[in-house]
């Protein structure tokens, strides 16, 4: 039985395709990630958003803080919030726990006015910014807000500030008494 001929020639070829290919995914990824960069993936808000009247009333019923995202539909900084925050898993268990999220959406661009129930709580939270954020407990008169987006990192230590001071119980809304901002106090 005759023995397999040796190789014989050279054997350059291989490694040479083996850089090229490796070149050629390494340009593919820096081309997507740089894409990616311009143009980010969009991922699922996983926040269960109420609107303003279902979402009120669900959080006098609980005995719960409400949490106000004012956000307009198109904006990038809105949607940079969202895909930051709103569609991480950990974060959007968070609010869900803690808050009766509420999605106030404004539509002054799109339509020209806003629903009653918007404009009123724009005003009431003397809301300028979007995206902004105001963290209120239906009985209580004091309410904290972060008009803009800093980052999530700043964003989920905004939320557990502010809902700290919510909860503490000298804050109760006495009849008669008009909320009031308390953004920017310590």
């Amino acid at each position: 039985m005759p023995t397999p001929a040796a190789r014989s020639g050279p054997t350059r070829a291989m490694p040479v395709v083996l850089l090229a290919i490796a070149a050629a995914l390494l340009i593919t990824r820096v081309a997507l990630g740089i894409l990616e960069q311009v143009r980010p993936v969009e991922r699922a808000d996983r926040v269960e958003w109420r609107e303003p009247a279902a979402g009120e009333a669900e959080a006098r019923s609980a005995d719960r803080l409400m949490l106000y995202w004012f956000t307009r539909e198109a904006d990038p900084v809105c949607r940079t919030l969202t895909r930051e925050v709103f569609a991480e898993p950990r974060s959007a268990m968070a609010i869900q726990g803690q808050f009766v999220p509420i999605r106030v959406l404004d539509l002054w661009r799109e339509e020209g006015k806003n629903p009653p129930d918007v404009a009123r709580l724009e005003q009431q939270y003397e809301v300028t910014e979007f995206p902004t954020l105001v963290v209120a407990h239906p009985a209580r008169f004091h309410f904290e807000k972060q008009a803009g987006y800093t980052g999530a990192l700043a964003t989920t230590q905004f939320l557990a500030r502010a809902a700290a001071r919510i909860e503490l119980p000298h804050t109760r809304m006495r009849p008669g008494m008009p909320a009031d901002s308390a953004a920017g106090s310590p």
